[in-house]
């Protein structure tokens, strides 16, 4: 008796997925009686709660698509069937509490409603909007720079003043820097541009950023005035940080949507918030900042 009821479970729970997964497009495959059906009015009602026919056809739709035969009326039947026995579940798990006491049911149900209302948001998209979004956060589509540097410094003036003039008069800098003994900072090749600051400071990777490559700038001097350091950075490879629109159009687009949807889940929960009585207990409220809520909330004694 235990299996049985484990089996029904998981061919529930697999029909059930199916169901999420199935988009409501309705295939050519089924017939105009199962078209004719397709409406808000219930095909059944458990303890007074209705069963969609939309549902209905969703699970049809999800029935034929894993079999190589048309459904016959056994199979219909089946489908719904598992329709009723879902309900007669969903009622059962929310009267025993299981959408508040279970974190997963708690977090999908939280899920689902975000889901909702992205799906009723009310907003057009046009070209002019999406390039004035672009302009205004035009460093989210833009990929880290990588940069290749080769890197030396030396502690002394005369020494950097010394391969600065030759580097001005032609002699490479590899040359120069060996044929002088300065030091070389060992960096990994293509690195990003952030992550320079690691190993040459936050002074140095700000100049680096302004320079192309095959630019050479120096020297960049820190430490002390008895005790000073010079650094010489020669960007060897970097890529482009400009971007055109058109490259992005469909990323911008993306992000807008995503913002758009946000925003009109805040305002729903704004207002979600104004209609609920929210009250904190004493023992909490030290370790919460009452700012936070659209409506300071009642104390509870």
């Amino acid at each position: 008796m235990k299996n049985t009821f484990l089996f029904t479970l998981a061919g529930l729970a697999g029909l059930t997925f199916a169901l999420l997964t199935a988009l409501g497009i309705l295939p050519p495959q089924l017939g105009n009686q199962e078209l004719r059906l397709r409406g808000d009015v219930p095909i059944a009602s458990v303890n007074g709660e209705s069963v969609s026919k939309v549902e209905y056809l969703r699970a049809l739709t999800a029935m034929q698509a894993g079999l190589d035969r048309s459904l016959t009326e056994t199979d219909k039947k089946a489908a719904l069937q598992v329709l009723i026995d879902e309900e007669v579940i969903l009622q059962h798990a929310l009267n025993i509490g299981l959408a508040r006491s279970d974190p997963m049911a708690r977090k999908n149900l939280v899920q689902a409603l975000m889901r909702s209302t992205a799906l009723l948001t009310d907003y057009e998209t046009d070209t002019q909007k999406l390039e004035t979004f672009f302009k205004e956060y035009k460093h989210l589509f833009i990929a880290p720079r990588m940069v290749r540097v080769k890197v030396f410094s030396t502690d002394n003036t005369k020494t950097a003043e010394t391969f600065r003039q030759a580097v001005i008069n032609g002699e490479g800098f590899t040359s120069a820097g060996g044929r002088l003994g300065l030091t070389e900072k060992n960096l990994p090749d293509d690195i990003p541009l952030g992550k320079a600051a690691d190993y040459l400071g936050g002074t140095a990777r700000d100049i680096l950023a302004t320079l192309k490559e095959g630019e050479i700038i120096g020297p960049i001097t820190s430490g002390t005035e008895t005790n000073q350091s010079y650094m010489f950075i020669w960007l060897m490879k970097a890529n482009r940080l400009d971007v055109e629109f058109n490259e992005v159009a469909e990323i911008v687009k993306a992000e807008w949507q995503r913002r758009q949807e946000e925003n009109a889940f805040e305002t729903y929960l704004s207002d979600l918030r104004k209609s609920a009585d929210i009250r904190l207990h004493n023992d909490v409220i030290e370790t919460v900042d009452r700012s936070d809520f659209t409506t300071p909330p009642d104390i509870m004694n």
